[in-house]
């Protein structure tokens, strides 16, 4: 399992980017606002790499700290195709674009190991009771 990782790690970035875009193009033509279409164009492109985790009996990489960035490709796609829509420019070249994008971004934050920023551990000066 360990050797087809990677290969399976390149597909689910296609399919990050893939349905980052298509799920805001859908949620917009179904009436949804653009923040909104952002919102469940993320939902449905994190939601395949979710259940595949579940499936697989492990706790959800997006749900971890030490794994590297996965929505937030899917969010910079999914608002590269909502500014598209609001400016009536969406073609099959700009929701290329903004699948190649949500691509490239994932493929280098597995290769590079981007995380998000955590919030640091403060110790309080207040003593509890």
């Amino acid at each position: 399992m360990e050797r087809i990782q990677s290969g399976v790690n390149v597909f689910d970035a296609a399919g990050l980017g893939l349905f980052c875009v298509t799920g805001t193009v859908k949620a917009y033509d179904y009436g949804l606002g653009l923040t909104s279409s952002v919102a469940l164009g993320l939902g449905s492109a994190v939601g395949g790499g979710v259940l595949r985790d579940v499936l697989a009996n492990e706790t959800p990489s997006l749900l971890r700290w030490d794994r590297d960035l996965y929505a937030v490709p899917a969010i910079v796609g999914a608002t590269m195709v909502a500014v598209c829509i609001r400016y009536d420019a969406v073609t099959p070249f700009t929701s290329g674009l903004a699948v190649v994008t949500a691509f490239v971004l994932r493929l280098l934050a597995m290769r590079f190991h981007w995380r998000a920023p955590r919030a640091w551990n403060r110790r309080s000066t207040v003593r509890e009771e």
